[in-house]
């Protein structure tokens, strides 16, 4: 499959998106604890990220966007550069506060600010990566090679906390490299005129970015419910509950990369895979309600990792296929912005748990349902030819 240079540019972009994967394990399992060893609370530090999220959420489509303008490998090194930056930047505020150079009133927005780093400059990376691979693939491997980059980016998610503190560095290494092989490519110079634009409102653009919204809705309700579940559900003490919460994630995220790695590839319909990842994740929140061992919460948790992992490139392919190469960078930049919107909406069904697992699971089962439901009877999903 990697024979051109153009070809081979993937692997540095699966490294890119690996070494991203890797930072962002690792400030989320590291950062928390930190934080609250110098008085942060919960809620303090959700707002460091939710922060961060939201400016995500309005820069991915803007990168996108500006990709073609400036170039490709410009934004791309803007976006690794920035993720790098925040690698460094997000500690040192609690270097400061820890040797009094900075009081407690400040650690908070010092915090935000250093995290901002990444929701506005790191979110250029997906949108000019992903727009790059979409512009040289054929429309036979598109979807593999966007489930590839996306399992890089998991992979990286399941070794941050074992590695992530010695390869971290890595970012620099990935902007640099990505500088240099994606220098003097006909596609991704700059075309220095006013960047194309997708509209939101078309209809090949809105329907996937809503069924992309409805994933990753869900997907954000097991993060941030899953350690209460299996304290409550399974009633571990609070140190065993933190270590099947270790390994229950790093299966999960496994089960996502081995789908995306040798799974996906035998697809042969995109259609197919928009219907079977959310009737998966269905079933596995299902089952989720009934669990009671860690066996079959495992069980459960593979079966919504392969769903996801199906569903999820099935999404971008289409969106991809459904435009021209002047569109593709647009097309990544509009899609990414979906990513953060789970983490953005996903506390006010998150509340739900309050009144029992039932009622949350079932709600995320719902939407799986109407995510089917909708991909059935939108007039474009499956009745265009832009995309089989």
């Amino acid at each position: 499959m990697y024979k051109t240079r153009s070809e081979k540019n993937y692997l540095w972009i699966f490294f890119t998106m690996f070494t991203i994967g890797l930072g962002q394990s690792l400030v989320f399992t590291s950062i928390p604890i930190f934080a609250r060893e110098q008085g942060l609370n919960e809620v303090e530090v959700s707002l460091v990220f939710g922060v961060s999220a939201f400016a995500w959420f309005f820069m991915s489509p803007l990168w996108g966007r500006y990709s073609d303008k400036f170039g490709t490998r410009t934004v791309a090194l803007i976006g690794s550069l920035g993720y790098s930056a925040n690698m460094f930047l997000i500690i040192l505020p609690i270097f400061l506060f820890d040797r009094g150079f900075i009081t407690s009133a400040a650690l908070l927005p010092s915090l935000i600010a250093c995290r901002m780093v990444y929701g506005i400059f790191g979110s250029a990376t997906r949108p000019a990566l992903f727009g790059y691979a979409g512009r040289i693939s054929s429309s036979k491997n598109r979807t593999t090679i966007f489930a590839n980059l996306e399992s890089g980016f998991v992979l990286g998610t399941i070794l941050g906390p074992i590695i992530g503190a010695f390869f971290f560095r890595l970012g620099l290494l990935a902007a640099l490299q990505l500088n240099i092989r994606l220098r003097n490519l006909e596609s991704t110079k700059a075309v220095l005129s006013k960047p194309k634009r997708l509209k939101i409102g078309d209809q090949k653009v809105w329907p996937f970015v809503v069924l992309s919204s409805f994933m990753s809705i869900t997907q954000a309700i097991i993060f941030q419910t899953l350690g209460f579940y299996i304290f409550d559900k399974l009633d571990y003490s609070a140190q065993d509950a933190a270590v099947y919460v270790s390994i229950s994630f790093g299966i999960y995220s496994t089960s996502i990369v081995i789908t995306q790695t040798f799974i996906t590839p035998l697809f042969k319909s995109l259609k197919t895979m928009m219907l079977l990842g959310p009737v998966l994740a269905f079933l596995s929140f299902i089952a989720l309600i009934y669990v009671n061992d860690i066996f079959s919460l495992v069980g459960a948790l593979i079966l919504n990792g392969i769903g996801f992992a199906i569903v999820r490139p099935s999404y971008a392919s289409a969106l991809s296929q459904s435009h021209d190469e002047s569109f593709q960078s647009s097309a990544a930049g509009l899609l990414g912005s979906t990513y953060p919107i789970g983490h953005m909406i996903a506390p006010l069904f998150v509340s739900l748990y309050v009144y029992g697992y039932f009622y949350l699971y079932s709600l995320s089962a719902i939407v799986c349902v109407i995510t089917v439901a909708f991909t059935m009877f939108h007039p474009y999903i499956l009745k265009t030819n832009e995309y089989k």
